[in-house]
């Protein structure tokens, strides 16, 4: 769990929704000399109650890839996960997740708003292995997958780790590295289940850090894959519509909810007297009689 600076309530929700685990798991969060104090002292007071939490400094110098390494550097479990402190897990996310042998466990996500509770049902994915069936190549692969991400720790220290020469911006984690491990042929397996609790805020967070800075590093990642030219750049502004606002915000704009129809208002219905006398008083006979009636009028019948 990498750490800048938190909202003290949202930190302390996101430790402990990984100490907590259905299963055993080390926690470990990387700070950042400018974490405040307010948040080391919550961290110090998860500590004294979780003998699974470790915190330690990232090394001078670093950032948000250096954090990440510097974590991954010091996990002794087979098996990694990131956890931004914005977010939490489901209580079981790591053991329905542990059950999958594969070098990348993909999970469903799912949104709330700011306060932890409204959920943002529109944004939620379903279907996620037929859809990442249907990818091209490895670039839309890896763009499909989401957090959380449960990655084999082996695989991730082959491949280099995250790069840290890409940038300090969303991306480097969830995107560079996953394309990088498919293309050294990690296996990939898929829950479908929301296990990765995603919060949406307009405050600070990688997601919404300028455009401009999260565009150079997406750039980067698309060239160090190969990519080039009008495909470059046609992948660029079709991800950049998404950099530097709260993904509702984006999400909203580019899929605005369709108005239902006004239905028109019911007219006041001037026959129902005449129809319950007809049904209810008349005889079935006279009822037979004048229906006979009708249809001979109208030509139904002879």
């Amino acid at each position: 769990m990498p750490l800048l600076r938190q909202v003290d309530a949202w930190l302390e929700q996101a430790v402990l929704s990984a100490v907590t685990q259905t299963v055993p798991v080390e926690v470990i969060v990387i700070t950042s000399p400018l974490t405040p104090e307010s948040n080391l002292r919550v961290l110090a007071g998860l500590a004294q109650r979780f003998q699974n939490l470790r915190i330690a400094q990232r090394p001078d110098g670093k950032r948000f890839a250096g954090a990440l390494n510097h974590g991954i550097a010091l996990a002794s479990a087979d098996r990694i996960g990131f956890l931004l402190t914005d977010d939490w897990l489901a209580p079981d996310c790591v053991e329905k997740c542990l059950a999958a042998d594969a070098d990348i466990v993909s999970t469903a996500m799912d949104f709330y708003a700011s306060d932890g509770v409204t959920e943002l049902t529109r944004l939620r994915r379903s279907g996620l292995t037929e859809r990442y069936l249907a990818c091209a190549n490895d670039f839309e692969r890896a763009s499909f997958l989401e957090h959380f991400f449960l990655l084999r720790r082996e695989a991730v220290l082959l491949a280099g780790g995250v790069d840290e020469t890409l940038g300090d911006s969303p991306g480097v984690d969830d995107l560079d590295l996953i394309w990088t491990l498919l293309e050294r042929g990690a296996t990939v397996h898929l829950l479908d289940e929301p296990l990765y609790h995603y919060r949406d805020h307009a405050g600070e967070r990688l997601t919404t850090r300028k455009g401009e800075e999260m565009r150079e590093t997406y750039t980067r990642i698309l060239r160090k894959h190969g990519l080039a030219g009008t495909e470059l750049e046609e992948c660029v502004e079709n991800a950049a519509r998404w950099f530097g606002q709260p993904v509702s915000v984006v999400f909203e704009a580019l899929h605005p909810p369709v108005p239902e129809a006004k239905k028109a208002p019911a007219r006041p219905d001037l026959l129902y007297p005449l129809r319950w006398i007809y049904r209810r008083i008349l005889p079935l006979e006279s009822r037979h009689s004048i229906h006979n009636f009708v249809m001979k009028q109208r030509g139904y019948r002879q």
